[in-house]
């Protein structure tokens, strides 16, 4: 009986031993676990930042590209109505169109300005056909020399040799036609006009 109650005593010894082992070993797993949260949701924490960083500076680099168009287009003025000359030489070509914008403004400044000599570039918008009447973008250096000639643009209206020819801001695809269809809807009101009033 002794016998049996010492192997008793030993085997409750072994298992409080296993116990006691077992219980920390799930404190050891607990600790582990929280740890593993932890990383995980430091894992996550910084690739929200990173997603966020990268979604700030892409709507930044948006920003700064509108302003950098919205600039632009307030340095920029649009000749419409100008006749296309036929020449093979792009240099030629670049050459007499940025002399006719030049004649253009100078028939809207004042005698003392010089805003021809602020053109910077002239381009043609859209595609070339011969005889064609493209619009003719400019860009000039300053926007005050834009705005003058805006503020002037009324004088081709009275001029013979430029009767065809009208100046607008530069502005975008949808802006131009929406003043399209504007145009349209008036020279048909004006059109109307005329016939009721014989």
């Amino acid at each position: 009986m002794k016998e049996v109650m010492s192997s008793l005593m030993d085997k409750q010894d072994r298992l409080q031993t296993e116990n006691t082992t077992l219980k920390l070993r799930v404190a050891e797993c607990e600790k582990e676990q929280e740890e593993e949260k932890v990383k995980f949701s430091e894992v996550v924490r910084r690739q929200i930042q990173e997603n966020t960083k990268v979604a700030v500076l892409e709507v930044t680099k948006e920003k700064e590209d509108l302003v950098r168009d919205a600039v632009e287009k307030k340095k920029s003025f649009v000749i419409y109505g100008m006749r296309e000359k036929k020449n093979p030489n792009k240099f030629t070509i670049e050459r007499e169109e940025r002399e006719m914008a030049k004649a253009v403004i100078k028939r809207v400044q004042e005698s003392t300005q010089e805003f021809d000599q602020e053109v910077e570039e002239v381009i043609r918008l859209g595609r070339y056909s011969e005889r064609g009447k493209r619009p003719m973008k400019v860009k000039m250096r300053f926007q005050v020399a834009v705005e003058e000639i805006m503020a002037r643009k009324g004088k081709l209206a009275d001029d013979v040799d430029h009767k065809e020819i009208w100046i607008n801001r530069d502005i975008n695809l949808e802006e131009r036609e929406e003043e399209k269809a504007l145009r349209s809807e008036a020279k048909k009101k004006k059109k109307k006009k005329r016939e009721k009033d014989r």
